[in-house]
């Protein structure tokens, strides 16, 4: 067992809204299928999407898969192609329109923030690192701990971030 399928059973999934089907039973099948991927078109979601999110609108459903995403990664043996779907999901549930759903989204990030350095510090990808910096400046409440970091971390995140920030 890992972090994500420990996350996963704290839910009665069975109880949790989807928008296409009677109930979000399926999607921990899902996410467990994304972190088992290993490339770009394994990883994509397939039954999150018009489920727990569409467009901006999102179940409160998205609130444990968001905790599930983020104890996702923390495994190390999920791909990069996994974690930027993963990141990408999690991008997308900070935002939603209810503000109940996007905080509690949040409040998962918080929890696992550290992973969110650490895959900007991996040297992995600058597509994870990107969207995990905006997790980051979506999540973060020590705004010192962030300026650290793009002053050790420049060379792993795109060029193109700083040009705000330079000012």
């Amino acid at each position: 067992m890992n972090a994500m399928e420990l996350e996963l059973g704290l839910h009665d999934w069975s109880t949790l809204p989807c928008r296409s089907c009677k109930s979000a039973e399926h999607v921990p099948a899902e996410l467990l299928r994304m972190a088992r991927a290993q490339t770009p078109d394994e990883a994509k979601p397939r039954d999150i999407e018009f489920h727990v999110l569409q467009e901006s609108w999102a179940t409160k459903t998205a609130v444990p898969v968001a905790r599930a995403l983020m104890a996702g990664l923390a495994d190390r043996s999920v791909s990069t192609s996994a974690r930027h779907q993963f990141l990408d999901l999690l991008s997308s549930f900070v935002v939603v329109d209810d503000d109940d759903i996007a905080e509690a989204c949040k409040d998962a990030v918080r929890a696992g923030i550290w992973s969110l350095y650490e895959e900007v510090l991996s040297g992995r990808s600058q597509d994870t690192a990107l969207f995990s910096y905006w997790l980051l400046l979506a999540a973060e409440t020590a705004p010192a701990r962030l300026e650290r970091l793009l002053q050790v971390a420049r060379d792993l995140l795109p060029e193109d971030l700083y040009l705000d920030t330079d000012n």
